[in-house]
């Protein structure tokens, strides 16, 4: 993937090299399954949460705009898959031509930019409701959204440009921010005797908890097996690379169920559908109906 050829020392064991290639034979066969099921069932989830929030935003009711994004960039990550194997992977590094991997590392990149992104819009609302409409026009501004999606590149660049270790700890930054805004607006939402006056605080935090242990558990594996890498240290962590391309495929199957939060649940997922709509309001016609009936024989009977 994106650095030069190591040498195969600092990898396998000379004396007993048979076991890790039995397990990476192993973990090829597994990256190719959850490749296919990440393709399978990740896009049209990603594209139905997409969906759903572009008829929220036909409702009245503000875009997700880094939501959105967030959900666009993990088409880059399934499109771009680089076709190596795992052993190849271990050898390689992020300074490549290669078109797919550089696809690939652009959407895990942007990925986590954007879970920053919307964990600091939840975590603003909770702490500055007052402000909330001027930081939602804020964020639709062409101006900040070409900046957002400039610091991906830029970040990229880093290790293109071999600054492995500078890349890893920009992509080690978003940690404390995330913990921050998890903690912080569990304190202000539950921990003050005069809590912040917003509604649905469970999925706020609900949201801003899936983030944090979304980067914790997917992406941090990664920047860590490349930090050691470039301190070189990699022969001490075979495993944790192996594992950690394994749940870097994992994103676009969490990603989606981030939309379920910023939803009034399964009433406006059925509202998304036609079908499902038009159904919904037959019901409630033919409820009013019998109610209005109802309600004129009673009359009548007393009378």
């Amino acid at each position: 993937m994106i650095l030069q050829h190591m040498d195969n020392t600092t990898v396998l064991d000379s004396t007993n090299t048979t076991p890790l290639n039995n397990g990476t034979i192993r973990v090829d066969h597994i990256e190719e399954i959850i490749r296919w099921i990440s393709f399978a069932v990740g896009l049209p989830g990603i594209g139905f949460s997409i969906y759903l929030m572009g008829m929220q935003a036909k409702t009245g009711k503000a875009a997700p705009v880094y939501l959105i994004s967030l959900l666009a960039s993990d088409i880059f990550n399934i499109l771009g898959r680089p076709k190596t194997s795992a052993e190849d992977a271990q050898k390689t590094s992020l300074q490549t031509t290669d078109i797919s991997s550089l696809i690939f590392y652009f959407g895990i990149i942007s990925n986590i930019v954007f879970m920053v992104c919307v964990a600091q819009e939840r975590y603003l609302l909770v702490t500055c409701p007052r402000y909330n409409a001027f930081c939602m026009k804020l964020k639709q501004s062409s101006m900040i959204s070409l900046a957002v999606w400039a610091a991906p590149f830029a970040i990229l660049f880093l290790a293109y440009q071999g600054y492995i270790i500078l890349f890893s700890i920009a992509l080690l930054l978003p940690l404390p921010f995330l913990g921050f805004f998890f903690l912080d607006s569990f304190r202000a939402l539950w921990c003050t005797r005069w809590p912040a006056p917003v509604t649905n605080r469970n999925k706020i935090l609900g949201m801003q908890g899936v983030i944090l242990c979304n980067y914790s558990m997917l992406y941090l594996p990664f920047i860590l097996n490349t930090l050691l890498k470039a301190l070189a240290l990699s022969s001490y962590v075979y495993y944790l690379g192996l594992v950690s391309d394994l749940l870097l495929y994992l994103g676009p199957l969490v990603d989606p169920f981030l939309s379920i939060f910023l939803t009034n649940g399964i009433g406006d997922i059925l509202k998304a559908f036609p079908c499902c709509a038009r159904k919904n309001t037959q019901e409630e016609t033919e409820s009013v109906n019998t109610d209005t009936v109802e309600t004129v024989s009673g009359i009548l009977t007393r009378l």
